[in-house]
């Protein structure tokens, strides 16, 4: 089948949108359409209208005649991102814990619970556990019964991602600690709304709580924006 203009455009949005969350693209970096096309070997057009789609995100800014640069992460907006986080999350883990949750997305719930635990044992590395984390919270939204949360809950752990790998990279200490996903696993299995609610609460206030303090750290804060530090 021939490939779409349309399937261009959405192939150059999540390639760009996935080297912003991984910090390829690291906060405040400037680029250009001119690049991307070249390092993607497509045209010109599908990038603008992928870039077009990442400003309405709110991930990148245009530069009058000087290309475009990447969102920087500062401390408001982290602090608002983690407040709506709390809200959407704990409201679709007390809904898909009210409906229930099928087999074989419990026994995925179960595997991921136990990451934080092989991590703290040397068992998997830093990356496996933040990718744990923002998957056991993914499968939750979708069994919230609710498309619509689940698809803001998913947006919001992709820019919540970005901050947390900026996070790691200050400190990388920041860690979800042993049974903390299991908590919520618990309760999700026991088909308990409300203790769900209050173990995802309790996880994503514990979250918002210690990225703010780590990116405080940053001696760019001053300026309000978060910079990447330097390598180690």
């Amino acid at each position: 089948m021939e490939e779409t203009g349309l399937d261009r455009t959405s192939q150059a949005y999540r390639a760009i949108r996935r080297q912003i969350i991984d910090l390829t693209l690291s906060p405040g970096s400037n680029f250009t359409e001119t690049s991307l096309a070249q390092q993607w070997q497509i045209s010109k057009t599908p990038v603008r209208e992928a870039l077009a789609r990442l400003r309405r995100d709110g991930l990148v800014s245009a530069l009058p005649r000087a290309g475009y640069v990447v969102s920087p992460i500062t401390l408001q907006d982290t602090d608002d991102l983690c407040a709506l986080r709390t809200l959407l999350s704990c409201e679709a883990a007390a809904a898909a814990a009210g409906r229930g949750i099928d087999a074989p997305a419990l026994e995925r719930l179960e595997v991921l619970s136990k990451v934080p635990f092989a991590f703290a044992a040397g068992e998997v590395e830093l990356e496996d556990s933040l990718l744990a984390g923002i998957e056991f919270e993914a499968i939750i939204a979708n069994f919230s019964g609710n498309g619509r949360l689940a698809k803001a809950i998913v947006d919001v752990l992709d820019e919540l991602e970005r901050v947390l790998r900026m996070a790691e990279l200050i400190d990388p200490g920041i860690v979800s600690p042993p049974g903390e996903l299991q908590a919520i696993f618990e309760r999700l299995r026991a088909r308990d709304a409300d203790g769900t609610h209050e173990a995802t609460r309790k996880r994503c206030d514990r979250v918002r709580r210690d990225v703010l303090k780590v990116l405080a750290m940053s001696a760019s804060v001053s300026r309000a924006n978060i910079e990447m530090p330097g390598l180690r």
